[in-house]
């Protein structure tokens, strides 16, 4: 079936088990003809669809533009813990770790039991604060105190 013969809602639904699949090229595919179906018609595209869109562009090697649509999509929906996801995936391949973090925080705050967002959460990891938050965060005193107690926990959280 070509691409023209998919009505809307299945060339997102398409394109939306191709991302499950992280079968980027694919779910572009789909993605692009939907996008351009809204483009032609000058309507703008569900924030949602627009974040899923950036983050395949992102993924096909496209970083600062997919990353510019999922800031646009965020624009038209804050509240949105999907577009959320998708900017913190896209952070993350643009290696900006602390922004990921940024990005899932926020969408917790907005929906705090998100199975993804919370699962991203859980594979970044939470910073402890500093053992000294007087000092800076990398100070020697903090960074030799901080590996110690993490040391120290590790090996009683085994025990």
């Amino acid at each position: 079936m070509e691409l023209h013969e998919y009505s809307e809602g299945e060339l997102l639904e398409a394109g939306r088990e191709a991302v499950k699949r992280e079968q980027w090229s694919r779910a572009r595919e789909f993605l692009d003809e939907y996008v351009h179906r809204f483009q032609a018609r000058r309507e703008s595209v569900p924030a949602s669809s627009l974040a899923t869109y950036a983050l395949c562009i992102a993924h096909l090697k496209e970083p600062n533009r997919g990353l510019q649509l999922c800031k646009q999509a965020l624009n038209a929906d804050l509240r949105n813990p999907h577009i959320a996801w998708c900017l913190g995936q896209i952070y993350l391949l643009n290696k900006s770790r602390r922004d990921a973090i940024e990005a899932v925080e926020r969408g917790l705050r907005v929906s705090p039991d998100h199975y993804l967002l919370l699962r991203m959460r859980r594979r970044l990891g939470v910073r402890q604060p500093p053992p000294l938050p007087f000092l800076d965060r990398r100070h020697s005193l903090n960074v030799r105190l901080g590996r110690l107690i993490h040391r120290l926990r590790g090996s009683s959280a085994a025990a």
